[in-house]
């Protein structure tokens, strides 16, 4: 049988490392990418020492569309198609709103706009596997987030880093199930789209810059006890990833490998296809 390809993004530390070393034990070839490459060659490293050599390595900052782009030129240059995109990278930042040099608030580019953008580039890769699986990152913290602020997307007035991150993960979520409505539609049977969220998760690494902030730190410090393993945390997704169970299942989010019921006051499908719309236009130049 031959080996299914795997490209996991934010594979370098947390939930992502501990996906990429899981699968490397299986019959999978892995595409792995990280922002910083010692890092990302050290799992690169650590891969190739469990005795799977079906791996490559992929730098990219994913807080540039412009990156994200060069990125799937190269996944595309690798291999003719993909089963399975784990949309994982992720970041939380701090107290005050950056933006980024192509002028996107960095949560909302790096959370929403970059798994966006390299889903719909490789679409095609995926609609040529026997049966591809799309995986994206969410959290629960969007129930922190308040409600959807839809006529100020990138939070230019509204901006704190918990509303940023919490909001970024509901509108990934709303994305995924608008690429999941739209394969659908245009009849796509081979490729599912499904989201998932890690558990109360605090030593993934994501709050390396948002953990400094007084607030969060007392926050990690009170709930450090209760906060699940990585293991424990990267479970769900690789269950989505792999398992037989969950063959032709789209459109959902999913949760200690359970499906989750999401309250109906945190959905929107006006909302959806603006996001959507938001999105299309902030990466055309790039599709």
């Amino acid at each position: 049988m031959s080996k299914k390809i795997v490209l996991i993004t934010g594979a370098s530390n947390g939930i992502g490392k501990e996906t990429a070393l899981e699968l490397a034990k299986g019959n999978y070839q892995l595409i792995i990418h990280g922002r910083n490459p010692e890092r990302t060659k050290k799992v690169y490293d650590e891969i190739i020492a469990l005795g799977n050599y079906d791996v490559s390595m992929i730098t990219a900052d994913f807080s540039l569309l412009s990156e994200v782009a060069k990125f799937a030129d190269k996944v595309k240059a690798q291999v003719d198609h993909l089963d399975v995109l784990y949309n994982n990278a992720g970041g939380q930042f701090g107290e005050e709103r950056e933006v980024t040099t192509e002028g996107h608030e960095k949560t909302f580019a790096i959370n929403m706009l970059a798994p966006f953008l390299l889903t719909k580039l490789l679409l095609p890769l995926l609609e040529k596997s026997a049966s591809a699986r799309i995986v994206t990152q969410s959290s629960e913290s969007y129930q922190q987030s308040g409600d959807p602020i839809l006529d100020d997307i990138e939070l230019k007035d509204h901006y704190s880093f918990g509303v940023a991150y919490g909001l970024s993960k509901l509108y990934v979520w709303w994305v995924m199930r608008e690429f999941a409505k739209r394969l659908k539609e245009n009849n796509v049977q081979n490729v599912s789209v499904n989201t998932v969220e890690p558990g109360t998760a605090l030593s993934t690494g994501l709050q390396r810059v948002s953990g400094k902030i007084p607030e969060m730190q007392k926050l990690i410090d009170e709930y450090q006890q209760y906060s699940w393993s990585i293991p424990e945390a990267a479970a769900t997704g690789i269950y989505m990833i792999t398992s037989p169970d969950v063959e032709g299942v789209s459109g959902k989010f999913y949760g200690n490998k359970k499906e989750k019921e999401i309250d109906s006051k945190w959905y929107s499908e006006n909302g959806q296809e603006q996001i959507w719309d938001y999105c299309n236009e902030a990466s055309e130049k790039y599709l």
